[in-house]
């Protein structure tokens, strides 16, 4: 057994469980030869060729027949919740939450979600929260494929059984509500200040007569010294 599978080197203590329950993971950080990134099953299993066990990856592949190619049988297990398609139980098996009509012969129900989504472990807690709720808690560790940049979401459950994501609302930033808050001010403002405005028109206006007044009194004033000084 190599130290490294897939581009991925094992800790101790994943060889330890490995040895001991002859299967381990879901594992993630495992790089297909393309160099995208996956998750997966590993198992020890007896190779009747070489007479021998040998590692190998373990994607499902061979569930839905279950042993004997009659169905999956789940007796004994707690479903997670009902499924959102035909109301029958949906159980964890290999890298899959499925629904037991799914693996069951004859298939009917196709409902199927996967225990790592985008790099995102979803838990048995939120899967079962998302079967009965229909809504995850946020979620962290999604990877974009097409950016490669980490983001959060809600897993949510469709009215149609499918589910998908669902986005946090964007809350406002703060500097945009004190600008918004500060034109609310100034537009309340606005009929105060004319309002103030209006008084010290009147004022100048005030001014103006008592200048003209005094103008009239000037002459006369004039007028009167030069008939005393006739006289």
């Amino acid at each position: 057994m190599s130290k490294n599978a897939g581009g991925r080197q094992f800790e101790i203590e994943e060889v330890e469980e490995l040895l001991r329950e002859r299967t381990i993971g879901p594992l993630q950080g495992f790089r297909s030869k393309m160099g995208r990134p996956f998750a997966a099953i590993l198992r020890i299993v007896r190779d009747e060729e070489i007479k021998n066990f040998k590692l190998e990856f373990d994607f499902g592949q061979n569930d839905e027949d279950g042993e004997e190619g009659e169905g999956v049988d789940f007796t004994g297990q707690t479903p997670l919740g009902p499924c959102p398609k035909c109301n029958a139980g949906v159980y964890e098996m290999g890298l899959a939450y499925v629904c037991e009509n799914q693996v069951a012969k004859p298939k009917t129900c196709d409902f199927r979600s996967g225990r790592i989504i985008l790099q995102q472990e979803i838990l048995p807690e939120q899967m079962a929260k998302l079967l009965d709720d229909g809504k995850t808690d946020l979620l962290p560790g999604f990877i974009s494929q097409r950016t490669r940049r980490p983001f959060k979401a809600f897993l949510v459950r469709g009215k149609d059984g499918k589910i998908s994501f669902e986005f946090e609302e964007r809350k406002a930033k703060p500097a945009a509500k004190g600008k918004a808050a500060a034109k609310e001010d100034e537009g309340a403002a606005a009929p105060a200040a004319d309002e103030a405005a209006a008084p010290a028109a009147k004022k100048p206006a005030a001014k103006k007569a008592a200048t003209k007044t005094a103008a009239k009194k000037a002459p006369a004033k004039k007028a009167a010294a030069k008939k005393t000084a006739a006289a």
